[in-house]
C-alpha cells in the first residue's frame, strides 16, 4: 500500500517530531567507585555556536545548541510557536488570495516567529509575507517567491533558496550562514549586518542591495552581479569574487582580505578605507578603475 501523502503543512511540520531522548540515553549510566575519590577535572568552555574561519559553520553547533529552537518554542517572551498543520494550509491558503486579488480577498500572512525548520517550502508564493524572527533551519525553499517579504531576524541557517526571488525583501540580521542560494534575486534587498558567511550565492543578484557591515566571509559571490551595492564596513575576507560586477558598488571601509577578485569588474566602486591585503588576481588596471584613498590598504604585489 502506498503511504499517505502529507499535507504542505504536515510536511511542513516534520521536523517537530522527537530526536531528543537518544542525546540522553548515554548520561544513564553509574560513577565508578573506584574513581569517586579523584578530583573532577573543571568543566569544558561551552562550545561556540559560531564556527572557526574556514570550518563549517554548523560543525561547531552542539545538538543541545542546533536544537535549541525547540526549547523556544513553548518558553520565553519571543519563543517560537507551533503551527498545526491544518492552520498552516489555511495561512498559505489565505494568503495566495491575499496576493491573487491584491488584497481585496485573504489576510497576509502572519509567520514571524514560527517554528518551520525543514519546511518545506519550494516555489510557494509567501511576496509580501511576514516572516520575522522565524526558525526556517534547512528548510527547502527552492524558486520561492518572497518579493518584499519581512525575514528581520530570521533563521535561515543552511536554507535552500536556490532561485528565490527576494527582491525587495527586508533580511536585516538574518543567520544565513551556509545557505545556498544560487541565481536567487535579492535586488534591492535589504540585508545590513547579515550573517551570510560560508554562503554559496553564485550569480546571485544583489544589484542595489544594501549590504553594509554584513559578514560574507568564505562566501561563493562568482559571477555575483552587484552593481551599486552597498557593501560599507561590510566583512568579505577570503570571498570568492571571481567575475563578480561591483561597479559602481560601495566598498568604503570593507575586508577583503584574502579575497579572490580575478576578472571583477570594479569599475567607479568606491575602495576608500578598503583592506585588499592578500587578494588575488586584483591587477593595477581594476585598481585604478576604483576610487581609493590614502587609507585603502592595497595588496602587497598585483596580478598581470
Amino acid at each position: 500500500m502506498s503511504a499517505k501523502r502529507l499535507s504542505l503543512g504536515q510536511r511542513l511540520l516534520r521536523g517537530l517530531g522527537g530526536g531528543d531522548a537518544g542525546r540522553d540515553a548515554g548520561h544513564a549510566g553509574g560513577r565508578n567507585p573506584s574513581k569517586s575519590s579523584a578530583p573532577r577535572p573543571a568543566a569544558a568552555p561551552p562550545r561556540s555556536p559560531v564556527a572557526a574561519a574556514g570550518s563549517d559553520p554548523a560543525a561547531a553547533l552542539t545538538d543541545e545548541q542546533l536544537f535549541a529552537d525547540r526549547r523556544r518554542v513553548k518558553a520565553g517572551p519571543k519563543a517560537l510557536r507551533e503551527v498545526p498543520s491544518e492552520q498552516l494550509d489555511e495561512i498559505l491558503a489565505t494568503h495566495l488570495r491575499w496576493v491573487t486579488t491584491k488584497g481585496a480577498e485573504g489576510t497576509r500572512a502572519d509567520l514571524s516567529r514560527a517554528f518551520l525548520r525543514e519546511a518545506y517550502l519550494q516555489s510557494a508564493r509567501l511576496r509580501g509575507a511576514d516572516l520575522r524572527d522565524a526558525s526556517l533551519q534547512r528548510a527547502e525553499m527552492q524558486h520561492i517567491d518572497l518579493y518584499m517579504a519581512d525575514l528581520r531576524g530570521a533563521d535561515l541557517l543552511h536554507c535552500q533558496l536556490h532561485g528565490a526571488d527576494l527582491r525587495r525583501a527586508r533580511m536585516e540580521k538574518v543567520v544565513a550562514i551556509g545557505i545556498k542560494a544560487i541565481e536567487a534575486n535579492l535586488e534591492a534587498a535589504v540585508l545590513t549586518e547579515a550573517d551570510l558567511r560560508e554562503a554559496d550565492l553564485r550569480e546571485i543578484v544583489l544589484v542595489g542591495a544594501d549590504l553594509q557591515r554584513a559578514h560574507l566571509r568564505d562566501a561563493n559571490l562568482f559571477l555575483a552581479e552587484m552593481q551599486g551595492a552597498n557593501l560599507a564596513g561590510a566583512d568579505l575576507s577570503r570571498a570568492d569574487l571571481q567575475g563578480a560586477d561591483l561597479s559602481q558598488a560601495d566598498l568604503q571601509g570593507a575586508v577583503l582580505e584574502g579575497a579572490q577578485l580575478r576578472g571583477a569588474d570594479l569599475s567607479a566602486a568606491n575602495l576608500c578605507g578598503a583592506v585588499l591585503i592578500g587578494v588575488e588576481g586584483l591587477t593595477g588596471e581594476q585598481l585604478q578603475e576604483a576610487r581609493t584613498d590614502a587609507q585603502t590598504r592595497p595588496p602587497s604585489t598585483l596580478a598581470s
